[in-house]
């Protein structure tokens, strides 16, 4: 009889834990409405050697898959040098999906150019300051985007800078290392 005596206390408890997960839930559905699900992400380096150098490297065919990381993928290797209005694809390890980085601005102070990480995914826009720095080049690497992903999209885009900052770290790395190497 003892054991009857336990069970409503444990179904009342059941009940409370689930109240409260439930209004947990709510709050955060409700608070996610009203966060934006806009994200901006800046990452910077020094590369030694002079700015029109980091520039005509940083956009040929032969290099740019070198050091531009892309997440379980690549950016395909073409001849030439990337212009404003030319575009290259981005292939991914595990799907036949590709997505596409087209050059909108092309100059020694700045590149600008839009990426679709994939079909149906959101435009990323993106910026690469180029400013000379004592001896050297100050490279500033900027994105910018707006996330749909659901009701995740504002708790996405507030973890966006730690997300995606280490991707664009370890890509300004790569570009600084091979700029030194070959000059």
């Amino acid at each position: 009889m003892a054991g009857n005596l336990s069970h409503p206390a444990a179904l009342y408890r059941l009940r409370k834990v689930t109240r409260i997960s439930a209004l947990v839930i709510l709050f955060l559905v409700v608070v996610g409405f009203f966060m934006p699900a806009d994200y901006r992400v800046e990452r910077s380096v020094i590369i030694n050697a002079p700015r029109d150098v980091v520039y005509q490297d940083m956009l040929q065919g032969d290099r740019l898959p070198d050091w531009m990381f892309v997440q379980d993928g690549k950016v395909a290797s073409f001849e030439g040098v990337l212009g404003k209005g030319d575009s290259v694809a981005l292939f991914y390890d595990k799907t036949t999906e590709q997505g596409v980085l087209s050059v909108t601005e092309s100059s020694e102070d700045v590149v600008r150019f839009d990426v679709r990480p994939k079909p149906k995914v959101n435009l990323v826009h993106n910026q690469i300051d180029l400013q000379e720095s004592k001896g050297g080049t100050l490279v500033k690497w900027t994105i910018e985007g707006s996330l749909s992903a659901g009701l995740l999209s504002p708790y996405l885009a507030m973890f966006a800078n730690d997300i995606a900052g280490s991707n664009f770290e370890r890509s300004l790395q790569k570009l600084k290392e091979q700029v030194e190497f070959q000059h």
